[in-house]
């Protein structure tokens, strides 16, 4: 099986938690508590790294409640200070919520029309979310031996169940396009194509998209128009099309053309990576021994994306990678990834002498290897 690592930016809802319009109240009984004491940490939720402030609230028997003083969409955190289980959650200004459970299966059980849209939704999902948990369980109790079909079969049946999570999504976003709830749903509509997702948003107000759930929305709309664009842009790149061109940097600050290496009877290879990428690291030393076995026959151009200039250059040096390098300033999702369609990392482009595009491979995959030899023997 292949192993890749994905770089998507990721896109798990989390429990949305509001206040009454007078006191921003959250409030609720929780089980499984160490104690009786809970902490509320209150973040910038585009950075929900540093807290701003926290908040300790008496939590006897697992019943609190909680004043959030704050007037706008913030990222919370609720720790049980014994254990250090946490639920991340998002505090919504002049809505409420009561909530219940275990710090890993919060339940919203009623407050303002915000939360009752949510009930409302979470119903909707709960018999596919009850399927999903045991494809989960299914999956996990494969033997060892399990061979990729059998794996391929159950991750099939987890992919149809998440399909109709997605139709139930569209639908209720199509049904509440006013609802500020609806605007939290839209980022998991994205898909690979951003279709769904570019649909919906054409629906919702414009109060709403330039209201307190803009974050949301702007959010979604930059990943739906990327996955958009990367569609696009994976019709340009198919096998025996010519690769975009591109002019980047290298290690030297000097500016380098992919086509000054087109015409000079060398595969290249166009390998897409990170430091912060475990498989793209993983296949470092196969990299290296293809390098010097095919030596004068290919050319290798690794295009770092997503560390920083800093990072990039020090790999350069401390993997000793011996082919040339160049830098993708936009990260992994913008520029030369995008024009490839790039969906994962590593991603291995191979391309024919004349710079046209002779098979692309995803994930750190021996096949890559075999293919390219195959190639040099010709």
């Amino acid at each position: 099986m292949k192993k890749t690592i994905f770089y998507l930016v990721a896109a798990v809802l989390p429990l949305l938690l509001a206040s009454c319009a007078k006191k921003n109240v959250i409030s609720g009984q929780l089980e499984g508590l160490g104690g009786d004491s809970l902490k509320v940490e209150i973040y910038d939720i585009t950075d929900q790294r540093n807290p701003l402030s926290s908040i300790d609230v008496s939590a006897v028997g697992g019943k609190f409640s909680c004043v959030i003083p704050e007037s706008f969409v913030r990222g919370l955190l609720l720790v049980d200070p014994v254990s250090g289980k946490k639920a991340p959650l998002v505090f919504v200004p002049g809505e409420y919520a009561k909530i219940s459970g275990r710090l890993d299966s919060l339940v919203v059980l009623g407050g303002s029309p915000f939360y009752k849209d949510q009930n409302e939704y979470e119903t909707l999902c709960a018999p596919d979310r009850a399927k999903v948990n045991e494809i989960i369980a299914e999956y996990r109790a494969l033997p060892q031996t399990a061979t990729d079909e059998e794996k391929d079969s159950v991750l099939a049946k987890y992919d149809e169940v998440n399909e109709h999570i997605a139709k139930i999504t569209k639908d209720f976003v199509i049904r509440k396009p006013s609802s500020l709830f609806s605007a939290t749903l839209v980022n998991h509509l994205v898909g690979d194509d951003g279709k769904d997702a570019l649909d919906v948003l054409a629906r919702i107000p414009d109060d709403v998209k330039q209201g307190m759930m803009k974050f949301y929305i702007d959010q979604a709309t930059s990943r739906a128009n990327q996955a958009k664009a990367r569609t696009e842009a994976a019709e340009k790149v198919k096998d025996g099309m010519q690769a975009p061109d591109f002019t980047l940097k290298n290690e030297k600050g000097e500016d380098f053309a992919l086509s000054s290496i087109y015409n000079k009877g060398k595969y290249i290879i166009l390998d897409f990576w990170g430091e912060w990428c475990y498989w793209c690291k993983k296949g470092i030393p196969d990299m290296k021994q293809l390098y010097k076995d095919a030596k004068g026959k290919i050319e290798i151009v690794s295009i770092d994306c997503g560390d920083t200039e800093e990072v990039w250059k020090k790999a350069i040096v401390d993997h000793e990678l011996p082919w040339l390098h160049v830098y993708n300033p936009d990260g992994t999702s913008e520029g030369v990834p995008l024009n490839y369609a790039v969906t994962g990392y590593p991603t291995k482009v191979i391309l024919n002498p004349d710079g046209t595009i002779n098979k692309t491979v995803v994930g750190e995959d021996p096949e890559f290897y075999d293919y390219v030899k195959s190639l040099i023997k010709k």
